[in-house]
């Protein structure tokens, strides 16, 4: 019988050192990212937002802010994080992303085998958002959390770990939830 409470111990430890392993720290957005404050200067706008919280960056690095007024649409912007200087938001080094859209509404993905991706959070404030874990079709996309307030629509997306996408998409959602609803 001891031996088997051993065993159990073990495996129990050994899952629990995986599971802290694969979660993903999440760290201030001021202190994560170079060039956040200008980014948000050059949109020129009255109510931009950011999560308070984004994932940690890779070990001595920080992330690098653009931003962006979306063409044909003076209340809509992005904001990208991203792992170069000279990324300024393209797909290939994007960390993550904020962004707005006036009148929006948050798209339900489906896979190829037309079974809905996207799942619907209640999160702890009674707020609703939908969350679409990251997929491969076509392209590489991105885990992202959706919402409205009033008549905006916020889209926030991030590169992560499967294991801890759900949960740090969700935590940077409320750190950001109380700013824009």
């Amino acid at each position: 019988m001891k031996s088997v409470k051993y065993h159990y111990f073990l495996l129990s430890a050994l899952c629990l050192g995986f599971s802290a392993y694969a979660a993903t720290s999440l760290v201030a957005t001021d202190k994560a990212t170079q060039g956040l404050t200008e980014a948000i200067a050059s949109l020129k706008m009255n109510k931009v937002a950011v999560p308070s919280l984004v994932p940690a960056p890779a070990a001595n690095s920080r992330y690098f802010a653009s931003a962006e007024r979306i063409p044909n649409r003076s209340d809509d912007y992005s904001i990208s994080f991203d792992n170069t200087a000279d990324c300024h938001g393209a797909q290939y080094c994007r960390a993550g992303s904020v962004s707005t859209e006036l009148q929006g509404n948050p798209t339900i993905y489906f896979d190829m085998q037309n079974q809905e991706l996207t799942q619907r959070v209640i999160l702890p404030k009674g707020g609703v958002v939908y969350y679409t874990p990251s997929h491969a079709m076509g392209s590489f996309w991105p885990g992202r959390v959706e919402w409205r307030c009033g008549t905006t629509l916020y889209t926030l997306s991030w590169v992560l770990p499967q294991t801890s996408e759900r949960g740090d998409l969700l935590q940077m959602t409320n750190s950001l939830w109380d700013k824009v609803c």
